[in-house]
């Protein structure tokens, strides 16, 4: 039995709970780890929590990969796009299941983006473009902030006002913030999508309203069937459904978060 094996017994007894994932972000590997799941391969960093998860349960958001497969007809959509990738378990997920369609991954943070490049090199096959990129609503350089390094899946892109505001409502130390250089573009310069079917995943930690601005042309064309799922912290929920109302979408369902720190995942559609 290998080690991975025997952590995830052990995982499953109440004492051992707090102590296996404490084990797993003190011994991590420099390079990552490779891990086999059902149908895919993926490189973790077990300093990261989602990644711990992940290496412990073998899936990760699975409610709401469950609510989008059970409103999606997977053998009609040409495009899948994964926008805020973190370290591309959904874009791995959905390539390993539906061989049919196109997966476009969108992830600024370089790291991130490496651990994505390498789960691509140990999965043959696969049908994944990656783009080192934030999508917002102009194209340029900008910097995104983190509390922690080991926390790369809550990197977002500067804004005075919304860093201002997670600092107050969590209690962060300003001094302990770390910044990363990134780039970023508007989706409709990148791609011009015509007469298809798309499901769009955005996880862009409250940078939602401005990277679906920069998406318009593609979310508004009447040509094209689109699912989306979104998610929206509070603050920005009226503005950000208000838009998507305004480009033809309609709320379908919603998935509410774990924690208070979490957004609500939003799930809408611009067709019946």
């Amino acid at each position: 039995m290998n080690l991975r094996l025997i952590l995830i017994k052990l995982y499953k007894f109440k004492v051992f709970k707090r102590l296996i994932p404490s084990l797993l972000r003190k011994f991590s590997f420099s390079e990552g780890i490779n891990i086999q799941l059902k149908n895919f391969k993926i490189n973790l960093n077990t300093k990261s929590s989602i990644d711990r998860e992940i290496f412990l349960k073998g899936s990760y958001d699975k409610d709401k990969i469950d609510f989008i497969e059970n409103n999606v007809d997977f053998n009609s959509i040409d495009y899948f796009l994964d926008i805020g990738a973190y370290i591309g378990y959904y874009s791995l997920y959905f390539n390993s299941k539906y061989k049919n369609i196109k997966i476009l991954t969108f992830e600024p943070i370089l790291e991130s983006f490496n651990q994505i490049k390498t789960s691509l090199n140990q999965n043959s096959g696969h049908n994944i473009t990656i783009y080192n990129l934030a999508l917002s609503d102009t194209k340029g350089v900008d910097k995104s902030w983190v509390t922690d390094l080991n926390k790369k899946s809550g990197f977002s892109i500067f804004d005075k006002e919304d860093l201002v505001r997670e600092v107050n409502n969590n209690n962060y130390s300003l001094q302990k913030i770390k910044y990363q250089e990134i780039k970023k573009d508007c989706l409709d310069n990148i791609i011009n999508i015509k007469n298809k079917n798309l499901v769009l995943k955005i996880d862009v930690e409250r940078h939602e309203l401005k990277t679906i601005k920069g998406a318009k042309n593609i979310l508004s064309a009447s040509n094209n069937k689109i699912f989306i799922q979104v998610e929206i912290v509070d603050n920005l929920k009226d503005k950000t459904i208000s838009l998507l109302n305004e480009y033809g979408y309609k709320v379908i369902g919603s998935i509410k978060p774990d924690d208070k720190r979490g957004g609500t995942d939003y799930y809408l559609r611009n067709f019946n």
